[in-house]
């Protein structure tokens, strides 16, 4: 049974992650809204805001993270530090039934292209990478990644993606490689990936100007 605050939590991410940078949130609000006392719901919001999804707002309490250049550049490095720590590490160690896993993921995703559901694309996108990172067990690790997924997905739903089927067909051929028993080449394929991916979210970023 969730506490209270791990309640709050889960409910206000899911909002989050559906708003607009810049959308606020107060404490007063968002307990009314959720049918919570204070307490869970201030402790939920400062958890989400030490995740990097909120940013303080001294008027009225929080808001949503506002993305620019410079925040994903640094989302960017914070991805690629912990990826290149992980990946050499457990590639060799990705098991039969992790592929299987993995490869659900990308009919998942091929899925949410063709609905045009870009949400539910950066969803499963993160959730590929994520279960990667989880092969590692080291639950420090996964917590910040999946916070820096995050806010990853609060500024990729702001951004055009013209070349939305690449990232795809880059998991595919990684996944084809490491069946290969290809180490080197999938760890280099994924250290490919990661790089174009920056350059698409940057060449986003500039078409719409943010």
């Amino acid at each position: 049974m969730p506490t209270l605050k791990e309640q709050a939590y889960e409910s206000l991410k899911e909002q989050i992650m559906e708003a607009e940078p810049g959308t606020l949130f107060s404490v007063r609000k968002s307990a009314k809204e959720l049918g919570l006392s204070y307490t869970p719901v201030r402790e939920a919001l400062v958890k989400l805001q030490n995740e990097g999804l909120l940013e303080v707002d001294s008027n009225v309490g929080f808001s949503v993270l506002r993305i620019d250049m410079k925040a994903i550049q640094n989302i960017y490095q914070s991805r690629e530090c912990v990826e290149h720590y992980v990946l050499p590490k457990i590639i060799d160690k990705i098991e039969e039934d992790d592929i299987l896993v993995l490869k659900a993921f990308i009919v998942r995703q091929k899925r949410a292209m063709e609905q045009k559901d870009i949400s539910a694309y950066t969803e499963v996108d993160a959730e590929f990478h994520v279960y990667l990172i989880d092969l590692l067990q080291n639950k420090q690790l996964s917590d910040f990644y999946r916070g820096v997924r995050s806010q990853y997905r609060i500024g990729s739903r702001k951004i055009v993606r013209k070349h939305s089927y690449l990232p795809i067909e880059e998991h595919e051929k990684f996944l084809k490689l490491v069946e290969a028993k290809k180490y080197e080449e999938a760890l280099e394929c994924m250290y490919q990936h990661t790089s174009a991916a920056v350059e698409r979210m940057k060449e986003g970023y500039v078409q719409i100007g943010l």
